[in-house]
């Protein structure tokens, strides 16, 4: 009789053990999930029915602006007269003729891993009227820019999310996060020495649309990054060209190489402040873009160094700007992280053939989507570097996934790994897992240069 050795008898009880710890992890899933739900919104479905969703003529966009402003409470902000030029579509849900809801569309191309840009519809403009809350308008408009996109073949939609826990339900993930950055300007010495062998020049405010655009253009390496057209970027200056209490108007500042050709600008604004007679200064910078390190450190010496300014605060801080590298006391440089671009994928095949993976491999890859039959489905992506192919396929899947979870891999900056142990990536095929965060990864970490 043949007798069992101790490996074998070892390698059968992990074995054991192995499938016991997956039935229960599937039974947490299942509670997770049912209390999840128990969790979520519940709608009146006669309102949701009777809801109408308006899609509007260009000539309502400013009537647009001033009603989706009144839902969230503000008071309107300078410059939002101007904000309906930069629109490509809008639509209001109405209920009994009353608007109780808005949305809107951007054209934005969005740089993927690799340099290759596709079509994206920057959703923005979101609000629901507080007195029709829970009657599913936002559901609706959700539904209707996901129809639009996939009827217009835009392969991803995108937003900023005003509260992070909103849009995951909708299908969004998020895929890229970006820091808020403050330092006193005197612990922000560098521990090089630099010397710029380019110039800085000012560019005044009204003349600095091509500058921004042109560069823009050629940053094909910043991942996640957009492509603001010129009427977006004149809604910019329209915002910030008037003094805002002591805030002065922006001010641009480009950069040119030893051979005069721009590569990068600095977009800031300056609050002169005095406490005791000293000056106690802050520069607001706004953005800064560069497509060098010369020009990138340039910049910021300039930021840095001003006269009678402390302190340096950047809302939009690039989360792998070498400054932090650069900087001699890098703790003076405090940075918070938070959210960013949440991705919605429409057009699997398109979205990762037209990126590029930074391993090669291959990997079957299952998405399940219950608000979009089109995406749900399995995919075969093969690529790495130099270019990938993807398909539909019948073969057995790697990995598991929903459309939200390839939202946030699509730019790198969320691993599958990570998604795994907050269990909403499942390894079907043992170690698919580590390879399919090995070949998503990108390194740098991706920047939307712009919130819209």
């Amino acid at each position: 009789m043949w007798r069992e050795s101790h490996h074998h008898r070892a390698d059968r009880l992990r074995g054991l053990l192995h499938g016991a710890r997956r039935r229960r992890n599937r039974g947490c899933r299942r509670r997770r999930l049912s209390a999840e739900t128990s969790r979520a919104p519940t709608y009146d479905l006669a309102a949701m029915s009777a809801i109408e969703i308006v899609d509007l003529a260009p000539s309502d966009f400013e009537h647009f602006v001033l009603t989706a402003h009144g839902f969230w409470g503000e008071a309107p902000e300078i410059g939002m007269e101007q904000v309906h030029h930069a629109l490509r579509r809008a639509m209001l849900a109405r209920l009994d003729g009353e608007d109780i809801g808005a949305a809107a569309v951007i054209d934005f191309p969005l740089t993927l891993p690799g340099g290759s840009r596709v079509a994206m519809d920057g959703v923005t403009w979101v609000g629901v009227a507080a007195t029709a809350r829970r009657r599913g308008a936002l559901r609706a408009m959700m539904d209707r820019c996901l129809r639009s996109a996939r009827d217009r073949d835009i392969p991803v939609l995108g937003l900023g999310a005003s509260e992070s826990s909103i849009y995951r339900r909708f299908g969004y993930g998020v895929a890229s996060h970006i820091g808020s950055a403050a330092i006193d300007t005197a612990h922000a010495a560098l521990r090089i020495s630099f010397h710029d062998p380019g110039r800085l020049r000012f560019v005044p405010l009204h003349d600095a649309v091509p500058l921004w655009r042109d560069i823009e253009s050629r940053q094909v390496d910043r991942t996640g990054g957009i492509l603001r057209s010129a009427d977006h970027w004149r809604v910019g200056i329209a915002r910030n060209e008037t003094p805002d209490g002591k805030i002065a108007p922006m001010t641009v500042v480009a950069h040119e190489d030893a051979a005069g050709v721009l590569d990068g600008f600095a977009n800031y604004r300056v609050e002169l402040r005095w406490a005791d007679g000293l000056s106690d200064g802050i520069v607001h910078l706004t953005e800064l873009t560069a497509l060098n390190l010369d020009a990138h450190l340039a910049l910021w010496q300039h930021v840095l160094e001003m006269d009678l300014i402390e302190h340096v605060e950047m809302w939009r801080f690039w989360l792998d700007d070498p400054l932090q590298q650069l900087v001699a006391d890098p703790r003076r440089l405090r940075v918070s992280t938070r959210d960013d671009l949440h991705l919605r994928v429409v057009d699997v095949v398109a979205l990762l053939s037209a990126r590029r993976y930074s391993r090669e491999d291959s990997l079957v890859i299952e998405v399940r989507d219950d608000a979009c039959a089109d995406v749900a489905g399995r995919y075969r992506v093969e690529g790495g570097l130099d270019g990938a192919i993807a398909a539909r396929t019948n073969a057995t899947a790697d990995v598991v996934l929903d459309a939200a979870a390839l939202g946030s891999m699509l730019l790198g900056d969320v691993s599958a790994a990570a998604l795994q142990r907050a269990d909403i990536v499942q390894e079907e095929r043992e170690g698919a897992v580590r390879r399919a965060s090995a070949m998503f990864s990108w390194s740098p970490r991706p920047w939307l240069n712009h919130m819209f």
